[in-house]
């Protein structure tokens, strides 16, 4: 399994250099250092809770691992969401841990417990201030209707299983997708849920940084951009999706086109740079270790 993580590595990195080689950045004018700071340092926070979410998945369902391998199996798969199809980045983490392959199926399963968490609980988040601020549009009704699938699919034991049983008999393919119980997932989603506050405040400060007519609704521009490009399976890390959300968000919110856009592309090297710290953060600590990946010691 390490061969194979190391070769998903390397194939993500090919990835985001295709992706950062074909954009184009308009770098704004700098208005607020200290914003762009804090924002900085709650982005890193945040991947840090991400890790500690990762940790936590694991074990609630009994598999106890030491905050650094936690660290090392989720900071050194970061940059798989680059490579089309989300499966790379919850696989990658899983393998990086696994010993064999029924640990890779067991590992996976909670890898992707703890994303549909993610999506669940980013979408919630940013649901009343969108109803709120923008009304009954396609943005909110959207927002809603998937709010309303993901908690009856996720949480109801009937409803899980008739569209699972709907999808096989469409499809003629059988699919593991987790039930969720509410009661053994509340760790998990106290931890998901801290990941989100240190990036939707962290965002907030960012948008501050390059413009003075940022107001709070618009910072959950970010959660809503997050969640649509993780469920568009068949984008690479959900690229130019969630930059076309955030213009669209921003926009109805009042802030020009222009700033618009170029605060959504700038989000995402603003966000690579998280990437980047929690994967040199990551490969630090294994290389200091000098120990092999798996879930003993």
């Amino acid at each position: 399994m390490k061969r194979i993580f190391n070769l998903l590595l390397f194939i993500s990195f090919i990835f985001l250099f295709i992706y950062l080689i074909d954009q184009e950045y308009i770098i704004p004018e700098l208005e607020n250092l200290l914003a762009l700071i804090i924002s900085l340092a709650l982005l890193f926070a945040g991947f840090l809770a991400s890790t500690f979410s990762w940790g936590v998945a694991l074990r609630v369902h009994g598999y106890p691992v030491s905050g650094r391998k936690a660290l090392e199996s989720h900071g050194q798969s970061v940059f798989a969401k680059y490579i089309p199809g989300k499966i790379w980045v919850i696989l990658g983490r899983a393998g990086y841990l696994a010993s064999g392959k029924k640990e890779v199926k067991n590992l996976s399963f909670i890898s992707l417990k703890e994303q549909l968490i993610y999506i669940w609980a980013g979408f919630l988040i940013s649901a009343v201030p969108t109803i709120i601020f923008y009304g009954f549009r396609w943005i909110s009704i959207l927002v809603v209707l998937l709010i309303a699938g993901l908690t009856l699919f996720l949480f109801f034991k009937k409803v899980h299983d008739w569209i699972l049983q709907l999808f096989w008999r469409i499809f003629k393919r059988t699919v593991e997708v987790p039930l969720i119980r509410l009661g053994a997932s509340l760790p998990m989603i106290g931890s998901v849920l801290l990941i989100w506050i240190c990036w939707i405040v962290g965002f907030y400060m960012f948008m501050l940084a390059f413009s003075g007519e940022i107001t709070p609704v618009m910072m959950f521009a970010f959660p809503l951009s997050v969640c649509f490009g993780i469920i568009a399976i068949i984008l690479p890390g959900g690229l130019g999706l969630r930059e076309g959300i955030i213009i669209g968000y921003l926009v109805l919110a009042g802030l020009d086109t222009e700033q618009a856009t170029t605060i959504s592309f700038l989000n995402r090297l603003w966000f690579i740079a998280g990437e980047l710290f929690i994967f040199l953060l990551a490969t630090g600590f294994r290389l200091g270790s000098g120990k092999d990946s798996g879930l003993r010691e």
